[in-house]
């Protein structure tokens, strides 16, 4: 993705934040001025003016408590309003966590302001370019909780809920790079907007052993600031704490040394998962993990319970890449990620949407049927690759093939993919 994100203020058209992301020259602020002066036309004439797109880009505005404008201005690749709608919302929750909802309502100061939103740019910056080799998330664009999958889950939550107790908290997660393993109660009803940018807050900006940052929630607790506090436990592995003033971070640090210390051989064997993101064969409390291997021609997969509000994402499912096919090696994982949320785009926004038909639809649409289909399974061939997609009640499934899989058996492949991944009685998602 390449573009321009600009947020003004709806009264004036003040600039507080403007970010690029890809080789593109900076948007001139004639043209800021242009295109927010479009979207203020429009609304004082009584119209809505929500997008446009032209030969080679799209533009998307979006208006928050008639306070703040968000304008993203990319190159069309395939994302919906619906995608590029997401992405506005979970960057004005970005701002919302790093000044509190009451301030972007009622601007005062705009130089101020503008100080106070830099904080916010290393997790706007990480929004906008949707990729991230090290953790390979996609929450940011389905809108679902991003987990991995590890035997000893049950192990890690009880330490988990046991430590959270013990520094009167109700909110803890533990992350292996950038992705939940486990995480209370109360963490997981926050809304899945919150859990994700959490996540890309505990991870965005320099990295450190131990750091705390004051957030407000989006939905759960706009106008009184919390503490993120984020904990490194090990290589890849952070503890992160949602508390009040108390305790402190020095005394959170000693607890974590001395509580942490006996799950250190869990934690080291939740992070072997990495970058698979899910276990193959082993055992846990005397009960086999069998998940069998994966037809070798699977470039990455996109899971996602529909259900629970959860996602796994693996561009490494295979343990062995050398017995992978010769058009297979040839995709580098960062690829992958760029094909796996280019298929997602596409397939999300126009074969599994869920938007019911309109009331005026014409009558040749109703009986042709087409506005009523609602596709269950996608497959699409490419030069370099081909894709498969299908859903049920609780899943859906992306998956990357190389090229040279025969078209035909895309589907039982997929299929038999889904069983493996969903019917694990130990580890499933």
């Amino acid at each position: 993705m390449a573009g321009h994100l600009a947020a003004l203020t709806a009264d004036g058209g003040i600039p507080l934040l403007t970010r690029k992301i890809g080789d593109v020259k900076p948007l001139p602020f004639a043209s800021v001025g242009t295109l927010n002066g479009v979207h203020l036309f429009s609304h004082l004439r009584g119209a809505s003016l929500h997008s446009t797109t032209t030969k080679g880009a799209k533009a998307v505005w979006r208006s928050y408590h008639d306070s703040v404008v968000l304008l993203v201005v990319t190159n069309n690749d395939n994302s919906s309003d619906e995608h590029l709608n997401r992405l506005l919302d979970n960057v004005f929750a970005a701002m919302v966590m790093a000044v509190g909802l009451e301030t972007l309502q009622t601007i005062h100061n705009v130089d101020r302001l503008k100080r106070e939103l830099r904080v916010c740019y290393p997790v706007v910056d990480h929004l906008l370019c949707q990729l991230d080799q090290d953790a390979c998330t996609l929450g940011d664009l389905t809108g679902v909780t991003d987990f991995i999958l590890c035997t000893e889950s049950q192990a890690l939550q009880h330490y988990l809920d046991t430590f959270v107790e013990e520094v009167d908290s109700l909110y803890g997660c533990l992350l292996v790079r950038g992705k939940v393993a486990v995480a209370t109660k109360q963490w997981m009803r926050l809304t899945r907007e919150e859990t994700t940018l959490l996540a890309i807050a505990a991870r965005a900006g320099t990295r450190c052993i131990s750091r705390e940052t004051p957030v407000y929630l989006p939905t759960s607790c706009p106008l009184v600031s919390n503490r993120l506090v984020t904990l490194q436990l090990t290589q890849g592995v952070e503890l992160c704490l949602l508390c009040g003033p108390a305790p402190s971070l020095p005394v959170l640090e000693e607890e974590v040394c001395r509580f942490w210390n006996e799950a250190f051989d869990l934690l080291k064997s939740a992070t072997s998962v990495h970058p698979r993101n899910f276990p193959l064969c082993s055992t846990s409390d005397k009960k086999t993990v069998t998940l069998p291997p994966l037809d070798k021609n699977i470039l990455g997969f996109l899971l996602i319970n529909t259900k629970k509000q959860k996602s796994l994402t693996s561009v490494h499912p295979i343990e062995d890449e050398i017995g992978r096919t010769k058009d297979g090696k040839c995709v580098s994982l960062r690829k992958r990620q760029e094909m796996l949320r280019a298929l997602y785009k596409l397939v999300s926004s126009t074969y599994f949407t869920t938007t019911p038909a309109t009331d005026n639809t014409t009558g040749v649409a109703q009986n042709a049927g087409s506005s009523n289909h609602q596709a269950t399974e996608v497959y699409m061939c490419t030069e370099t690759h081909k894709n498969y997609a299908l859903r049920n009640n609780d899943y859906q499934l992306y998956i990357l093939f190389s090229s040279s899989i025969p078209t035909f058996a895309m589907r039982s492949v997929s299929h038999k993919t889904l069983k493996a991944l969903t019917t694990n009685k130990v580890c499933v998602l």
